[in-house]
Formats: structure tokens, C-alpha cells, sequence
């Protein structure tokens, strides 16, 4: 799934004229969808980051997007907890993944560049 960003928004829902997570007018592919308790979507998505740094995950609002492509990733896998819902790579969805990889445990890279390179072929 690819989507564009058209709006920058920040955490309160207010439009901005920047972010340095995302670009308007570029494409992302989306890492994993969240719904919130309030039943908002978000869209995971690879943050702007240095070339060669450990990349940075993020959620933001789907209203900062339109969608390009609703092409769904083979690995991803649907989740609940609760009041909160999403989809995302079923690997990611192992205990203590995003801990380690928010944390740049080297061994949680493999298993993100694997399940990543997995969504970027597959909506090429």
C-alpha cells in the first residue's frame, strides 16, 4: 500500500507548514495500519531520516494522505488488543520487536529489513 502526503498535521490534529517526519507531495509505503480507540486511522510509515542511520518508524493521521495504492503486503497479518485494531508484518508483531528495534537491538534489523523489503517488492 502506497500513499501521498497532502498535509502536514501536527500530534493535536492542527495543519503545519512543516514536519520533519514527512514531505508533501511524496510517496510512502505504508509499514502497518493502526486504529485507535476512537477509531482513528493511522498509517505506519518510514520516517525522513539520515541516509545510513537506523530508520525511524512512525504513526500518523491517514488524513495526511491520499492513497496511491491499496496493494496488501503478503505478510501482513490483522492484530486487536482491545479497543485498538490494525495490520501490520506478522514478524513485527512478535513480543518485544518494537522494543527492541525502537531500542537499535542489531537483532531486531534483520527481521525489519526482511519483512520491509517484502512490502517495497510487492508494491514496487
Amino acid at each position: 500500500m502506497k500513499v501521498r502526503c497532502v498535509r502536514l498535521l501536527n500530534a493535536g490534529g492542527q495543519e503545519v507548514e512543516y514536519s520533519p517526519w514527512l514531505t508533501l507531495g511524496r510517496v510512502y509505503h505504508v509499514m502497518s495500519i493502526f486504529i485507535d480507540e476512537n477509531e482513528r486511522r493511522w498509517y505506519g510509515i518510514i520516517n525522513c531520516h539520515p541516509r545510513d542511520e537506523w530508520p525511524q518508524m512512525g504513526n500518523h493521521q491517514a488524513e495526511c494522505f491520499e492513497v496511491v495504492s491499496e496493494i496488501i503486503p503478503s505478510n501482513w497479518s490483522e492484530w486487536k488488543d482491545g479497543k485498538i485494531s490494525g495490520i501490520s508484518p506478522a514478524a513485527w508483531q512478535a513480543s518485544g520487536f518494537y522494543e527492541a528495534f525502537y531500542d537499535h537491538d542489531p537483532v531486531a534489523y534483520p527481521i525489519y529489513e526482511r519483512e520491509r523489503d517484502i512490502i517495497l517488492r510487492e508494491d514496487a
